[in-house]
């Protein structure tokens, strides 16, 4: 869990910021463009989380990716294969991808690394054969039909907030009545955790349902899919005029009535039961925000305002436009890197001093997060139809690695295989499993980047996506070591890396330095994750320590 925190941490510092400078980041069609982008990485990353879940590497994703995407238009285009008899080859031809890395490491003791390396080389070269290197697409004529798998948008984040309120409502609901948590010792405490995600799902639901308040008309939508003479179609839904941001609007002032009296149960508690614990985060989060108001109020205007080719005097000093932005730049990423980093240091600190805290610690972070949500159009833009099959993916993803004995098995075969192979695990059928599951999250983005990117170039089509899955799925927690890893993590590490690739082109930073800003990043977040993990172990060997020797001195007395 705190893994999923710091990643999430993460990801609104550098949505946080990037607003700060630039707030046309949270218009509508640039947050479509994200959600699109991590959607698509996301279903890579959540297929190679499974190899490294194992202590394996699949180096081949991108590869993969090129070639499933030129058989696609291939088989539909030129040989005049049906849609679903495509899809159905080329997602065939990715498992059997899959099967054949994982019979070359198992069966013949070879190095994961060596394997889908060899992979990379090959699928890329023999893309370029079979297409003689040149360029593929569908055209126009499955714009209405096909396509839309990729370029849908199937309902408004609006919508999915109404639904998935009510799953929240009623999976919370059960939870509490059918599954209540053991006792902790204080009934107030008991009773937050108890009923929190129910009323969090309520106020959910309630938030995304007020899109339909004033009203709203349905009609035929677009062809989902054809079947011969006969065609699936969609709803369309159409809402009264200006009824799109009453959900925004909703959202901001809800929200924010509601986080005001859980953070102060939250801090009142904190400082009732360990103040030491709680002074100095506080003190971090107010200096923090004071310095972050007063940067938005100074120095904001003038990054706004400052071109390349001006000329400014500081002081007694004149510098370009262009030095002016990139040292305001920094000051507000040093300014808003301290504000998170307290804010995180306080909910922490919090959680530990009082079981209340802890209680209405989440609660209390939906009703922020929301708050600030509600500020954007996040809520007005559609959801793309690729974030719906992540979304599918990633819950069918996390119950099998966490509510299934096979996914236990390949958390077991990544902590110690041959621990694992002792207890009766059949290891080398489980890495087989982790390889044709990765290369068919692979097959699956091949077919959905094709579709919308619709321009698919041999050569260059899918490179460095497998260095992108690698690098989420490690910033969402999956170790390289392996043993480690989940979903909901590797999901939110793919939304961090669309965010700074388009956070680099929004605030006019160089692209040449694009692959070194993201390696930056994703070398301090394994950085910081490897020191608190180290941070963690020493406080508890401390306590365990002190614990053991409290224990002792009765005895010796």
């Amino acid at each position: 869990m705190n893994k999923v925190l710091g990643i999430f941490g993460l990801l609104i510092f550098v949505c946080l910021f990037t607003t700060i400078l630039n707030d046309s980041f949270v218009g509508q069609g640039n947050l479509y463009n994200i959600t699109r982008w991590s959607a698509l990485f996301g279903i890579l990353s959540i297929g190679v989380s499974f190899v490294i879940i194992t202590g394996g590497i699949d180096l081949s994703i991108g590869s993969v990716v090129g070639l499933v995407a030129c058989l696609l238009p291939m088989l539909v285009i030129e040989h005049g294969f049906s849609p679903i008899a495509a899809i159905a080859i080329v997602m065939g031809c990715s498992a059997l991808i899959g099967l054949l890395h994982g019979i070359l490491i198992t069966r013949l003791d070879l190095q994961p690394f060596v394997v889908t390396l060899c992979g990379l080389l090959f699928y890329r070269g023999f893309s370029r054969w079979l297409t003689d290197d040149q360029t593929l697409g569908f055209g126009q004529a499955y714009d209405d039909g096909l396509r839309l798998l990729a370029t849908g948008k199937p309902a408004s984040w609006a919508t999915m907030l109404a639904i998935g309120g009510v799953l929240v409502f009623v999976g919370g609901l059960w939870k509490a009545i059918w599954r209540p948590r053991e006792s902790s010792g204080n009934t107030f405490a008991d009773h937050i955790s108890r009923w929190g995600w129910p009323v969090m799902g309520v106020f959910v639901a309630i938030v995304g349902s007020a899109r339909f308040w004033k009203g709203w008309d349905t009609g035929p939508g677009p062809v989902i899919l054809p079947l011969g003479e006969y065609q699936i179609r969609g709803i369309e839904v159409s809402v009264a005029e200006g009824a799109a941001q009453l959900p925004s609007t909703v959202m901001v002032y809800a929200a924010s009535l509601l986080f005001i009296p859980a953070f102060g149960l939250f801090l009142g508690s904190a400082i009732k039961q360990n103040a030491k614990r709680v002074a100095f985060p506080i003190i971090a989060v107010v200096v923090s925000l004071l310095l972050l108001v007063a940067s938005i109020w100074a120095l904001v205007p003038v990054f706004r305002e400052a071109t390349p080719d001006d000329t400014w005097r500081v002081g007694a000093v004149t510098v370009s436009g262009g030095a002016l932005k990139t040292g305001v730049m920094l000051i507000e990423f040093l300014i808003v890197a301290f504000a998170i980093v307290a804010v995180g240091w306080l909910y922490q600190a919090g959680r530990t001093a009082s079981v209340v805290s802890k209680a209405v610690s989440l609660p209390m972070m939906v009703f922020g997060v929301l708050a600030l949500l509600g500020q954007t159009d996040l809520v007005a833009t559609m959801v793309p139809m690729p974030m719906l099959l992540l979304i599918g993916l990633a819950v069918t993803a996390s119950i099998f690695l966490n509510r299934t004995v096979y996914g236990r098995y390949l958390l077991a075969l990544g902590s110690n295989e041959e621990a694992a192979r002792y207890s009766g695990i059949n290891t080398k059928r489980m890495v087989v499993l982790s390889y044709v599951l990765c290369s068919m999250a692979a097959g699956l983005g091949g077919i959905l980047f094709a579709l919308d990117i619709n321009s698919v170039q041999p050569s260059g089509f899918g490179n460095f996506y497998e260095l992108y899955a690698i690098a989420a799925a490690v910033l969402g927690g999956c170790s390289l070591r392996g043993g480690e890893g989940n979903i909901l993590g590797v999901v939110i590490g793919a939304a961090v890396m669309r965010v700074l690739y388009n956070a680099i082109n929004i605030l006019g930073i160089s692209t040449k330095l694009e692959f070194a800003i993201i390696g930056i990043v994703i070398l301090a977040g394994v950085i910081v994750d490897v020191v608190v993990k180290r941070m963690i172990a020493k406080r508890a060997l401390v306590a365990a320590e002190s614990a053991r020797l409290a224990s002792a001195e009765p005895a010796n007395g």
